[in-house]
Formats: C-alpha cells, sequence, structure tokens
C-alpha cells in the first residue's frame, strides 16, 4: 500500500512490506503450473492484509518474464447466479480480444460456449432475456440456432483451442470475501463449473474463514468444497513484526509532523503504550492506514491538552476495540477515582470494581490489552485489579501531565469540549508560567473573562512549592491588584465563600518560597506603593502579621507592627474616590477596624454620598433556609445594620448620612429595594436568627 492511503500498491517500487521476493516465486509457480486440465489457485489472507497488492506485485513478476494473458473478472459488477454466468464469459472474451488479436477464435469459441450456457437457468423468450438480447443486437432465431447445438460439442471445441495455447490464460477474481454470502457461494459454482478447461489457471484471493463460512451456510462442510476446487492454496505472507512497526512509525510520524511538535508526550511511558497497548492490536497494513487516520483528525483537535502517548493508545482503542471504547465511556468516574485517604472509609469500591470488570469483560480476545490500558492509562482503577494503590494526590500530577487519568482530560478526549475545570487550569499553566513577568500576567489575567478569573487564579495553587523566587514579587503585586476588579459570585449570600480566597491562598503559597523573614518583609517594603488599593494593602498586612486566627507570622512583630500604622495613615489619607477603588467598601472598613486604631466614625469620607451609598448596598446580604421536608428554599435580605451604626458611631448619624445620601443621589432599582429594607431597620425590626418568616426577634 502507499503511504497515507488504503489504496494497493501497483509496482515493487511500492512495496514496504517485502512481498516482492514472494510474489515472484508464486508467479514462477503459476507459469511451471501443470493446466492441462485447468488449475485453481486461491492466495489466502484476512481482510486488509494487502491481498489486491500482492496480486499486483504477482501480475508484474509475471508480464517481466513472459506473456501469460492476465484477464480480471470483478465480481462486484454482477448479481445473481445467471447474470453472473453470462458476464463472466463476455467479459473473459472482450478481454482477450484486447490482449491479443491471436485469441480471437478462443474468444469466439468463448462467446458461444457462454451464450449456451447462460439461459440454462432462466426460461427463454422472458422479456427480460430478449431485452438483453436485443441490446446485444442478435436476432433470437440466432440465438435459437445456436442453443439446439450440444454444449457438450460447444465444451469440446472451445477446451481444443484452449489446448493449443503455448502459455495459460490467468484469470484473476478478487475481493472475494467482500461479498454476500450468496455471492460467495454463486462465484464458486462459476469457477467449479469453468475450473477444468485446459491452460486456464483461476487466482482466487480471498479470506478463508469467511468463505468457509459463507459456503457452508449453503448446508454443506465449507472446508471441503474449497478443497474439492482449490488445487494449490497459498497462504499471504504475514508482516513481519518489525515490518509492522516501521510502517506504524513513518504512518504516524507523517501525520504528527504535520503538527510540529507536540507537547505534553511522555516518550518513556509511551514506549509501554506501543508494545502493551497499540502493538497487539495491529495485524495488517490497513489497520496500520486506518489507525493513522484516526489520528490525524484526534490529534488535529486535541493537541497540547492531552498527553500525546494517552491520545495514541486510546485511539487504538476507538479504532480496533469499539465495544470496549463504550465502555470506557460509561465508567469515567470509576476509571480515574483514586482511592480515598486510610482515614476515610471507601463506600465505592466494589461498585467501581464492578464497573472496571465490565470495561474488561468487553474486551472479548484482548483481554490483556485492555488490562494494560487499566495499568498504564487509567493507574487509578489499577487498584481494582490487583495492581498498584495511588491516593488522591495524584490528580494533581495526572492534570499537570495532562493525562486522561484525570477525569478532566478524559472528559476533553471523549467529549472533545474543554470542561470549565481543564479550561481553568489550561489558563493556569499559562498564568504560572508568566508569574516573573507583573506586566505579561496582569494583561493575561484581565483577557480572561471575569468570571473564569477566580478559577484560573485558584488553578496556581496546583505549582506550590515550585513559584521561582523572582516571581514572588511580581506575582504578588498583580495579584492584589486584582481584588478590587474580582467579580462576586452570582448569588453573593453570608454563608456565599468569598471569591478573594483564592488571590489570597496563591499570594500566601507565593510568600511562603521566600526563604526569610527579612525576604519577606523586603518584598513587603518593595511592593507596598505598587499595590493600588487599601483593601489590598490590607491583605498583605494582615497574610504576614500576627495578629491571631489571622495573619501568618511571615515577618516580625516590630514589622507587623509598623505595616498597620502605616496602613492606618494611608487609610486615613485615602480619598473617597481611593477607598471606592476597593471591591467591598463594607469588607475593607471591618479589616481597618481591626489592623488599626483608627476612629473610622471620625473619616470625613462618611459625608459623602456615595461612600454612603457603597455601605449600604454591600452590607445587603441574603440568607437562605428550608423547611424540614419541604424543597422550597426561601430566601431573606438582610443588613449588618451593626456594622453599619459602628462605622458612623450612632443611629443618628447613620440616619443623616442616608438620608443626606438620597437626596444628593438619584436612586436606581438596587438601592432602592435596599433602603426599603433600611426603612425596616429603622421602625426597629430584626429578622430572626433562623427562618426567613420576616418576623421581629
Amino acid at each position: 500500500m502507499s503511504a497515507g492511503s488504503e489504496n494497493p500498491i501497483k509496482s515493487q517500487a511500492e512495496d514496504t512490506l517485502e512481498r516482492s521476493d514472494a510474489a515472484k516465486h508464486l508467479a514462477d509457480e503459476l507459469r511451471s503450473l501443470d493446466a492441462s486440465e485447468g488449475s485453481v489457485v486461491a492466495l489466502l489472507g484476512p481482510w486488509g492484509s494487502g491481498k489486491t497488492s500482492f496480486v499486483n506485485l504477482v501480475r508484474e513478476h509475471l508480464a517481466a518474464t513472459s506473456e501469460v494473458p492476465i484477464l480480471d473478472f470483478n465480481p462486484w459488477m454482477f448479481s445473481g447466479a445467471e447474470q453472473l454466468v453470462d458476464s463472466f464469459f463476455v467479459e473473459i472474451a472482450a478481454q482477450l480480444r484486447l490482449k491479443d488479436g491471436k485469441l480471437g477464435k478462443i474468444a469466439d469459441e468463448i462467446d458461444k460456449y457462454g451464450e449456451l450456457l447462460s439461459p440454462l437457468s432462466v426460461i427463454p423468450f422472458v422479456g427480460g432475456w430478449i431485452d438483453r438480447l436485443g441490446k446485444a443486437g442478435k436476432s433470437l432465431k440466432n440465438f435459437q440456432d445456436r442453443r439446439k447445438q450440444s454444449v457438450s460439442i460447444r465444451r469440446k471445441e472451445l477446451a481444443t483451442e484452449l489446448a493449443k495455447l503455448e502459455v495459460s490464460i490467468v484469470v484473476v477474481i478478487d475481493d472475494i470475501d467482500r461479498l454476500a454470502t450468496a455471492e460467495i457461494r454463486d462465484i464458486f459454482k462459476l469457477v467449479r463449473l469453468t475450473a477444468s478447461f485446459p491452460n486456464v489457471i483461476y487466482l482466487l484471493a480471498f479470506d478463508r474463514k469467511r468463505v468457509e463460512q459463507a459456503l457452508s451456510e449453503s448446508g454443506i462442510e465449507g472446508r471441503n468444497f474449497l478443497e474439492k476446487i482449490v488445487q494449490l492454496p497459498v497462504n499471504l505472507p504475514a508482516v513481519p513484526q518489525r515490518t509492522l512497526l516501521r510502517q506504524l512509525g513513518s504512518e504516524v510520524n507523517g501525520v504528527l509532523k504535520e503538527f510540529g511538535e507536540i507537547e505534553p508526550f511522555d516518550q518513556d511511558r509511551w514506549r509501554d503504550l506501543l508494545a502493551e497497548i497499540l502493538l497487539p492490536l495491529l495485524h495488517n497494513v490497513r489497520d496500520v492506514k486506518r489507525y493513522a487516520a484516526s489520528v490525524r483528525g484526534t490529534v488535529r483537535g486535541l493537541k497540547g491538552y492531552i498527553d500525546l502517548g494517552d491520545l495514541l493508545a486510546l485511539e487504538a482503542v476507538r479504532v480496533f476495540l469499539p465495544d470496549t471504547f463504550a465502555a470506557v465511556e460509561q465508567a469515567q468516574v470509576a476509571l480515574t477515582s483514586p482511592a480515598p485517604s486510610s482515614s476515610d472509609r471507601d463506600y465505592t469500591r466494589e461498585r467501581y470494581k464492578e464497573v472496571v470488570q465490565t470495561v474488561i469483560e468487553s474486551s472479548g480476545d484482548d483481554r490483556g490489552v485492555v488490562e494494560s490500558l487499566i495499568r498504564r492509562v487509567f493507574p487509578a482503577a489499577g487498584r481494582h485489579i490487583g495492581s498498584n494503590t495511588y491516593s488522591g494526590e495524584w490528580s494533581t500530577t495526572w492534570l499537570r501531565a495532562r493525562r486522561v487519568a484525570h477525569v478532566d482530560v478524559l472528559s476533553l478526549y471523549l467529549e472533545r469540549v474543554v470542561n470549565a475545570g481543564l479550561a481553568a487550569f489550561v489558563d493556569g499553566e499559562r498564568a504560572y508560567a508568566l508569574l516573573g513577568n507583573g506586566d505579561e500576567l496582569d494583561r493575561f489575567l484581565h483577557s480572561i473573562s471575569p468570571e473564569r478569573q477566580e478559577d484560573v487564579i485558584a488553578a496556581l495553587e496546583e505549582w506550590e512549592g515550585e513559584y521561582p523566587a523572582e516571581a514572588v514579587l511580581p506575582g504578588t503585586v498583580v495579584l492584589l491588584n486584582l481584588l478590587p476588579v474580582l467579580p462576586e459570585r452570582e448569588q453573593h449570600t453570608l454563608y456565599t465563600t468569598d471569591p478573594r480566597l483564592s488571590i489570597v491562598r496563591v499570594v500566601l503559597r507565593l510568600l511562603r518560597m521566600l526563604p526569610s523573614v527579612e525576604a519577606v518583609e523586603q518584598l513587603v517594603e518593595g511592593s507596598w506603593t505598587n499595590i493600588r488599593t487599601i483593601d489590598s494593602r490590607a491583605e498583605l498586612v494582615r497574610m504576614v502579621g500576627h495578629r491571631e486566627h489571622e495573619g501568618h507570622k511571615l515577618v516580625s512583630v516590630e514589622a507587623a507592627s509598623s505595616y498597620e500604622r502605616r496602613l492606618g495613615r494611608d487609610f486615613i489619607e485615602s480619598s473617597a474616590d481611593d477607598l471606592l477603588a476597593d471591591r467591598d467598601i463594607v469588607h475593607t472598613f471591618h479589616v481597618m477596624s481591626r489592623l488599626s486604631d483608627v476612629m473610622i466614625s471620625e473619616l470625613e469620607v462618611l459625608s459623602d454620598p456615595r461612600i454612603v451609598r457603597e455601605l449600604l448596598l454591600h452590607s445587603c446580604a441574603e440568607t437562605r433556609s428550608q423547611s424540614m421536608g419541604n424543597r422550597a428554599v426561601h430566601k431573606s435580605p438582610r443588613l449588618m445594620w451593626d456594622s453599619l451604626v459602628g462605622f458612623f458611631g450612632s443611629d443618628e448619624r447613620l440616619y443623616a448620612a442616608i438620608d443626606a445620601m438620597k437626596s444628593a443621589l438619584t436612586t436606581d432599582e438596587k438601592l432602592e429595594k435596599v433602603l426599603v429594607l433600611v426603612d425596616k431597620y429603622r421602625t426597629g425590626w430584626r429578622p430572626r436568627d433562623f427562618g426567613s418568616d420576616g418576623n421581629e426577634a
């Protein structure tokens, strides 16, 4: 076969399987056969093993040393026993005339003999028969005259002419195994009918198992029937493993070169995948061609997202073990779930084990291949078949290596859609690569849609302990400056996790990469003015300080105290515009009340109606509750009223600030809802601690 195509080869120049010598031996055998009473040679090989290519090599060798007429009969062009017999003789006669004018008399005799045989199994004078004769330009009278002559006489005359030939005629009938069962039987009836003519050699190419099965369905023993017809069975030479491996390398490398260098690719692990999964499923060159064609489309869509070795192994399963592939699709969780920690009970073990066994049982005779697939590609499931046990810590390793052992990567391969988890990890990987370049990192993180930023930043935790020292300062500044713009969750309540935690967790891990207290203090000093908002600076001070349950004691006590004093001064000096840059001004005020001695109620900015508005909006949250046995979720808005009063120093000052804000600003729908709630609080109403019926406490 030619590279990149399943079409048969035409000459020795294309023979990559080194079969030319074997084809020459068969050509020599055909020339030397005693065909005085005809002969039938069968070239046997499974479907896809290259029989047609081998026949073409035989043709080339026959043509090189002799003038053996080689005639082809394509059974695919005809259907039904009657049409097959009639067409066979017409086709053979026509080809003989084209091959050599000297064979014209034999062609005439074949034509006449064929006409006698054709109607034996049909009723003369039926419309279709007359139409066919009419198309051939032969009158009904001529047909009747010829029909009166004895078939045996015509046969003897044809045999006499054939016996005069100095060389035998080779009639090739290929692709027999692709025919329907009834058509296969018809072909062999035709061969049996005509096989005894002198100097006629049939070269039949077929899959023995398929043909024997088709012949047996007619009530006869297929193998015995073949043995009575075929005088010389020739098995197609097996493709040596080294040749198949070379062909595989040529085809797959040719595909991969189209896409340049592909990463990730664990070449050491690939050797095991190749030997235990791919090679056992390849039996012939057609398998290699099918596989390479499949790989091309999959690599085009998934390169860079999945380890190339995993991708190549799973493609082999998809192409050659479709039942197993379907089972894998149904077993994603069982195949990718690591063992729970030793302190947790493994409630799913038996269920997952049963699912994994279903995958193995789907493989039929290829059980060993699928067991290797589980051990090599889905190691988390290996514990269910007596292999190693992997804990949950391995999930991060598999994800970073883009292995389908992680459920998000397997989902991508099966669904061709990058889910949110994997998309965040991929972008997190890019962010990690940019940590040392503050400007590039900032541009990249801002290019991500706001609703995905939190997940991407959280993905940076996967590189904990590997952050380069030079990335700590720029990474810390960029991430802390994202705090004001990181969007709130869609349904923010008093019990919703603050998305800012994703930034805080990564920054803390960055700071822990520094070797000493002095290094952290130097970072705080160097980053202070580059961190733009009070809230962001407060997070840094809180993290490195010594406040109980808040600080991680990354700097000295003296330095922590100085940072808090400096932060307090910055807070007092902040304009309303400065504070409005914070994402959650209520959070900022709460943090500053803990970290500094600043009297918030004395801040001049509290007279700014915009500050009052933001304090009201950010102090409003929503609680949710459910009654026992009831699926309905009750929602209840509430205000951080005590905090607001504390910020302003008294109820009266709070009321006055709210009234001034209402007079100074145009209210919108969101603020109107909050003001309705404010009015309830001003009357003394308070929500209950539990429930949502709106009654006073």
